[in-house]
């Protein structure tokens, strides 16, 4: 593995001999593919029966759960970066963020990347019909084929769900890119082994056995992040976040097995089925180096990481903290993306009913929290303003928290981003026209949203702005405007259209988002650091 040049001192200084040296040094073929040892059938089996496995069984999931899968070999092969250019900044560095939901849709994904041109029938018809969003399909499909670095959150390894697709080592082949794979989960719920079908009668058991079928020889049960780069990749590695909450211990308590009750309908089965998931692991922050030769290191850091939805947003801030203090040290420019479902609230399930109420945004649902939530004196000021409190905080999470009249839960963990410093001194680039606007694009209120529930009334409720970019660039203070531009992101967009009207369903339950960072050293260039476009 090359290593990193840690120091600090002006990025100019040494870039120049970076950018001559570290092409040659990256096409000494860097090492072509390697992966842990993944398990069996047959392990799988024993690790749904216990929280702590020991032994052979025990030191084999620790392996799996700590080590990347880790493929140079479109690099060795030939393959090299796009650098887009943009007017005004030059060559970029484009990098592109989704949740993929496993991958259910590889085939849609895949062609978003690779085939912009197959979709020419579909938008043809579309725009036939009046869809207004088609032009802005088309510019977002040329978009995402300029994408050097792709950050992807939620992909299967060997899920019955996503057809048992490889499917972060699929897609970088279909995009003659490099990548790395890190296990968040070890999927191991019976549903998903095929030991548990619900005791129904008739035509629906068997529609429901055929759904749950399971090929032993195909199952790997993995569930992670991954990082794809035309870039080559020097060095990976998993780091687990701190723990929120018990995928194995706390889903298998709280949540009754299938088989045990009958259930009168599909609907009922299905919504239990998305409400389970029995898992071996937490979450991660994949974290890669790939040689980037403009860089005055060398080296951009790239982290794919994934907050923890069943859990309060105070241990989302310990998350990201933990995750910052891992960071620290980094004298690479960063670039960090992920989900991290900063929805304000926290999705552990308390009964299957209170679980299915989120997640089909019933209006129900959200009268009783307030209910609950304001059943005491002192807040009742804040039950007065909870509707405009909810809309003001729903698509900005970074809002200030003004205790008891506007509160906002996830604001912590914004303010501790701006605080941060890395020890060489920079800092995460909050510049723009609103805080975070060149690293995520801002809609009319807040910031783009980029999930949303199958029914959201209007987007009243159940969407939100849960994937981020987050940017080490070489300012030393987090709104720096006349700071160096210098792997600063411009050009934040949220590829919301291509997600929901590309095909007759969405994508994936999460919109792309991307943002480039400006390659080209300031003195280059006599742009002033300007607004995102």
């Amino acid at each position: 593995m090359v290593g990193v040049r840690k120091g600090t001192g002006h990025p100019l200084l040494y870039s120049g001999i970076c950018i001559l040296a570290l092409w040659g040094l990256a096409s000494g073929n860097p090492s072509a593919y390697s992966a842990p040892p993944v398990l069996a059938f047959e392990e799988l089996l024993r690790l749904a029966e216990t929280a702590a496995p020991n032994g052979d069984l025990g030191l084999r999931l620790r392996r799996l759960l700590h080590t990347p899968f880790v493929s140079n070999e479109a690099w060795n092969s030939g393959a090299r970066p796009h650098r887009p250019v943009r007017p005004g900044s030059g060559p970029v560095l484009r990098a592109v963020q989704w949740n993929i939901a496993g991958g259910r849709q590889f085939d849609l994904i895949r062609r978003v990347f690779t085939d912009p041109a197959s979709f020419q029938t579909e938008l043809a018809q579309a725009e036939k019909a009046g869809v207004e969003a088609v032009p802005a399909i088309r510019e977002q499909l040329q978009l995402l084929q300029g994408a050097d670095v792709v950050i992807l959150n939620e992909a299967d390894l060997g899920m019955g769900r996503s057809g048992y697709r490889d499917v972060a080592r699929e897609l970088a082949q279909a995009l003659k890119m490099n990548y790395v794979f890190g296990v968040e989960f070890v999927e191991v719920d019976r549903l998903e082994l095929g030991l548990a079908v619900p005791e129904l009668d008739g035509v629906l058991k068997a529609e429901l056995a055929n759904q749950l079928e399971v090929d032993p020889a195909r199952y790997k049960g993995l569930h992670g992040s991954a990082i794809l780069s035309r870039y080559p990749i020097q060095s990976a590695r998993i780091h687990r976040l701190v723990a929120c909450y018990d995928w194995y211990g706390t889903e298998k308590k709280e949540i009754a097995e299938l088989e045990k009750g009958r259930r009168l309908a599909a609907r009922e089965v299905f919504l239990e089925r998305i409400a389970r998931e029995l898992r071996h692991g937490n979450r991660i922050a994949l974290i890669a180096e790939i040689a980037v030769p403009e860089s005055p290191t060398g080296f951009l850091t790239v982290v794919a990481a994934q907050l923890e939805g069943r859990s309060p947003p105070k241990c989302r801030r310990a998350q990201m903290a933990d995750l910052l203090l891992t960071l620290a040290g980094d004298a690479n420019p960063v670039i960090l993306g992920g989900d991290l479902n900063t929805t304000g609230l926290s999705a552990a399930p308390t009964s299957v009913w209170l679980e299915i109420n989120k997640r089909l945004s019933n209006p129900d649902f959200w009268i009783r929290q307030a209910v609950f939530r304001f059943a005491i004196p002192t807040a009742i000021a804040e039950a007065v303003l909870l509707p405009t409190n909810y809309v003001k905080n729903l698509h900005d999470p970074t809002v200030r928290d003004i205790p008891l009249f506007a509160s906002n839960p996830e604001s912590g963990l914004f303010r501790a981003l701006e605080r941060f410093r890395f020890r060489d001194g920079y800092a995460f680039d909050f510049r723009g026209e609103k805080t975070l606007a060149n690293s995520n694009e801002r809609g009319i209120k807040g910031f783009k949203p980029t999930f949303e529930f199958a029914r959201d009334y209007g987007g009243l409720i159940g969407t939100y702005k849960l994937d981020w970019f987050l940017v080490k660039p070489f300012i030393r203070r987090p709104r720096e405007r006349n700071g160096s531009r210098y792997f600063a992101p411009v050009y934040a967009r949220t590829l919301a259209e291509l997600n929901r009207s590309i095909a007759q369903q969405r994508i994936s339950d999460h919109d792309p988002i991307m943002v480039d960072l400006q390659l080209t050293p300031d003195r280059v260039l006599s742009t002033p650091y300007r607004r995102s476009e």
